[in-house]
C-alpha cells in the first residue's frame, strides 16, 4: 500500500480507477479527463453534511476501498478543496481510513519473530493489499501525506499488539516494547517492579497480579514537549490476559481476553504519534501491566486491599480487576503532577450492552475537557456517548462493612457508571479527567465490509489529534 501526491492527472491504465471527491448538492469542477478512460473507471464520492460526525460516510467508503481495492487509485481533491487546509484535512482523514480498512493481522509474523524484538519488527504483523494511491491536488502536501501515513501505521501497530497471542506478548514483552520505544525516541522511561510497587503501596495492581507467576509492572513514559505548560497523563489498562480470577469467566466470555490490554496498546500508539509529530504538550503514558489468573496465591472475594491513595477497597468481584489497577495508576498520575488525565480501558460489558459495539462510553468531571475531546472525536469519526457520574453511584460503591470502597455493586444496574464512579474516587480535586470505556469498539469480533476481525486501535487517532493541536511547528 503506497501513497503519493500529484498536481495533475497522469495517463491512466485500463486497470486504473479515478475517484472524484465532491460535496453533496454542489457542482463538481472535474479535471479534463482523457477520452480513453472508461466511465466505469470513474466514481464520484460526495461529502455529506452530518453534524455529529461530518466525515463519517467518507471515512467508511475509504475503509471499504482500502480493504478491497488493488492496483492504481487516483483521488481528485481539487474539485472540492479550494484551500490548502481543507485538502490537508481530507488527506489525513482518507489516508488513515484507507490504511485502517486495508490492515489485517499477518499471522505469518508469528513464525518469523522468534526471540527478536517486537518493537523493531512490528511491521511483520501488518498486512495490506497491494495498491497505489495518488491524491491529485494543486497544493504541495507531501509532508502532510507522509505524516498521515505514519500516523495510520502507528494505529496499525496498536492493533497488532492487541492481536498478538498472550504467550507472544505478555507483561515482560510489554516492558521490552516500552523500553525500546523510549530508546528510539530518546525519552525517559520508568519501570516499577513488584518490590517498588509494594513500597509505593500499589496494592490494587499487586492484588490483581497475585495469581500470576510473572511480576506486575507499572510502566511510565515521559515526553517534555516544549518543556512548559501542564502535564497530560494518558493511562491505559494493560491486563495482558484476563481469566476473571476466582470469578472465572466462561469459555465464551474468556475468548479474546488477550484484548484486555488494548487500552495500553492504544495509549502507547497515541503517545508515540504525539512524540513523532513534536507536540508542544508535556505528556506521560502510564500502563499498569498485570495478568488476572488463578493460583493458590490469587486474590479472593472479600479480600481488603489498601491502594496507593491510602483508600481501602473490598474486592467483591475478582473479575472487576481493571478498576483496581487503574485506581493506582490514576493516583500515580496525580502524584507526578498531571493536571489532565485521559484513561482508556476495556472496562465493562455494561457499557457495551448500553451502547453497542460501535459507540464508546465517555465520562468526565469537566465539561470543557469533554467538549475538546468530543470535537476531535467527531472529526476523527470515533463515536462516543457521555454517561453519568452521579451521587447515587458514588453512594453504592461505599456500601462495604470492611473498607472505604467496594469494587463491584451487584444487581443494581448502571455497571459502567458504577465503575467510572469508583475511578473518580481517585481523581484529586482540580484535575481534569476523561474516562473512556471501550469494550464494544475496541475489538471487531466479526469481519465486515470495511474492517477485518480483531483489535481496532479505537481512540488512538482522537487522543493523538487532541495532543497534536499544539504541535511545535505550528
Amino acid at each position: 500500500m503506497q501513497f503519493h501526491i500529484n498536481a495533475g492527472l497522469d495517463p491512466m491504465g485500463e486497470e486504473s480507477r479515478l475517484i472524484l471527491i465532491g460535496k453533496k448538492g454542489e457542482k463538481l469542477n472535474a479535471p479534463i479527463i482523457n477520452s480513453s478512460i472508461q466511465k466505469r473507471q470513474i466514481t464520484r464520492w460526495d461529502i455529506r453534511e452530518n453534524k455529529e460526525y461530518p466525515f463519517c460516510d467518507l471515512q467508511k467508503q475509504s475503509r471499504i476501498l482500502g480493504k478491497n481495492a488493488v492496483g492504481d487509485i487516483r483521488i481528485y481533491l481539487d474539485g472540492v478543496c479550494r484551500e490548502e487546509e481543507s485538502a490537508a484535512e481530507l488527506i489525513r482523514l482518507m489516508v488513515k481510513a484507507i490504511v485502517k480498512g486495508g490492515y489485517s493481522f499477518a499471522k505469518e509474523g508469528l513464525k518469523k519473530i522468534g526471540n527478536n524484538s517486537i518493537f523493531i519488527n512490528r511491521e511483520l504483523f501488518s498486512k495490506y493489499p497491494k495498491c497505489h494511491y495518488t491524491f491529485i491536488t494543486r497544493f504541495n502536501l507531501c509532508k502532510i501525506l507522509e505524516e498521515a501515513v505514519m500516523d495510520a501505521r502507528c494505529i496499525s501497530h496498536a492493533r497488532s499488539l492487541g492481536n498478538l497471542p498472550g504467550n507472544y506478548f505478555g507483561i515482560r514483552e510489554m516492558e521490552g516494547y516500552v523500553r525500546e520505544l523510549a530508546d528510539y525516541y530518546h525519552l525517559k522511561a520508568e519501570v516499577f517492579d513488584d518490590r517498588a510497587l509494594k513500597e509505593m503501596g500499589c496494592q490494587g495492581i499487586l492484588a490483581v497480579n497475585q495469581g500470576s507467576s510473572k511480576e506486575a509492572r507499572l510502566l511510565v513514559l515521559y515526553y517534555e514537549g516544549s518543556g512548559e505548560g501542564s502535564l497530560t497523563a494518558l493511562v491505559g489498562k494493560s491486563v495482558m490476559f484476563d481469566s476473571g480470577g476466582y470469578h472465572l469467566k466462561s469459555m465464551g466470555d474468556m475468548e479474546g481476553m488477550q484484548y484486555d490490554m488494548c487500552g495500553g496498546a492504544n495509549i502507547l500508539a497515541a503517545f508515540e504519534t504525539a512524540v513523532r509529530n513534536k507536540s508542544k504538550q508535556r505528556i506521560c503514558a502510564i500502563l499498569p501491566c498485570v495478568e488476572n489468573v488463578i493460583s493458590p496465591d490469587a486474590c479472593k472475594m472479600g479480600d481488603v486491599i489498601t491502594t496507593m491513595s491510602g483508600k481501602t477497597v473490598e474486592i467483591y468481584n475478582t473479575d472487576a480487576e481493571g478498576r483496581l489497577i487503574l485506581c493506582d495508576a490514576l493516583t500515580f498520575a496525580a502524584k507526578i503532577g498531571a493536571e489532565s488525565i485521559i484513561d482508556l480501558a476495556t472496562l465493562t460489558y455494561s457499557c457495551q450492552n448500553a451502547l453497542g459495539s460501535e459507540i464508546a462510553g465517555i465520562f468526565s468531571n469537566c465539561d470543557e475537557f469533554y467538549g475538546e475531546f468530543q470535537n476531535r472525536a467527531k472529526v476523527c469519526g470515533e463515536k462516543l456517548w457521555r454517561l453519568p457520574l452521579d451521587a447515587y453511584f458514588q453512594q453504592e460503591i461505599k456500601d462495604s462493612l470492611t473498607a472505604d470502597l467496594i469494587n463491584y455493586v451487584p444487581g443494581k444496574g448502571g455497571g459502567a457508571s458504577v465503575a467510572a464512579s469508583f475511578l473518580e474516587e481517585f481523581i484529586e480535586e482540580g484535575i481534569r479527567w476523561i474516562h473512556l470505556d471501550v469494550v464494544g469498539p475496541a475489538v471487531n469480533k466479526q469481519e465486515t465490509e470495511s474492517l477485518c476481525k480483531g483489535a481496532t486501535g479505537v481512540f488512538t487517532d482522537t487522543i493523538a489529534s487532541l495532543l497534536d493541536d499544539k504541535r511545535s511547528d505550528k
